[in-house]
């Protein structure tokens, strides 16, 4: 579907993204009030000054809310219900990671990614999915660390990821009965202030390497196929999970380069199979 499209289908419907003030989620707030969608954006921090014009529009909303809260996120979705009525697409983008190993893991670090990631997203959901009519829409955002380990961080985000997607199905089907929609996308490695933050250059240089597509994933990436599984042309998939890595799930673990030029390197004789009488 055509960007056009898009936004003439988005037009007065509301979306609600949590983590709206930073990477990926900041990346799907600034891509669907692009393609006309109403947004409002569930976050403690504060948004980017650039969507001044946005907000005066009233295209874009800011409530500011605790995630790992029940009341906070039962208040934050009466507020939506009270100012727009339906919610035609909800986005859990709302992530945190902690870096611990396992023997280290302190509770309090383990329950904040656990509560932020997964209670979160249930909370979320539970709230936003009566004010959904038929053919409204989830995405989820998981990561490919539910689908091996994490790049960045330890097992309680591994965990949760893992988790996410499981919900995801399992509400895909639940959900089914009203005609609503959920899927999850996985980023792979995506350049945010969240890694910026727990990667040093030389680290974040050494993983682009290993990227099958030669670099990491924008957090545009990401939203782009977020808009997509919002959007019509996604109007039969539910349950599904859409792998924004660049190819890291179907590597090897070798770099791109290494890989060719192994195979590129002169072929040498085989070896005779007679033997010595």
């Amino acid at each position: 579907m055509s960007s056009a499209a898009d936004a003439a289908a988005s037009d007065a419907r509301t979306t609600v993204v949590t983590g709206g003030s930073s990477g990926i989620g900041a990346a799907t707030v600034a891509l669907l009030i692009e393609r006309g969608h109403r947004v409002v954006s569930l976050d403690r921090a504060l948004p980017d000054a650039s969507l001044a014009a946005a907000i005066a529009q009233g295209r874009f909303e800011h409530l500011a809310c605790d995630l790992a809260r029940e009341e906070s996120v039962v208040q934050a979705f009466a507020q939506i219900a009270a100012d727009h009525g339906a919610v035609h697409g909800l986005v859990n983008s709302a992530g945190v990671e902690s870096r611990h190993l396992l023997c280290d893991m302190p509770l309090d670090a383990w329950d904040r990614v656990i509560d932020i990631n997964l209670r979160g997203t249930m909370l979320c959901v539970r709230e936003a999915a009566p004010l959904m009519p038929a053919g409204a829409a989830i995405v989820n955002v998981a990561s490919i660390a539910g689908k091996r380990m994490s790049y960045s961080g330890d097992a309680a985000y591994t965990a949760s990821k893992g988790a996410v997607l499981a919900f995801t199905r399992h509400m895909a089907f639940e959900l089914a009965g009203q005609g609503l929609r959920m899927n999850a996308v996985c980023p792979g490695p995506t350049l945010t202030p969240m890694i910026h933050r727990s990667l040093g250059p030389e680290r974040i240089a050494a993983v682009a390497q290993t990227v099958p597509l030669g670099r990491w994933v924008d957090a545009r990436d990401v939203a782009e196929a977020i808009a997509f599984l919002l959007s019509p042309g996604a109007a039969m998939i539910t349950g599904s999970t859409i792998d924004v890595d660049g190819g890291m799930l179907v590597s090897n673990g070798t770099p791109h380069r290494d890989y060719i030029a192994a195979r590129q390197a002169p072929h040498r004789t085989p070896p005779s199979m007679e033997t010595t009488p």
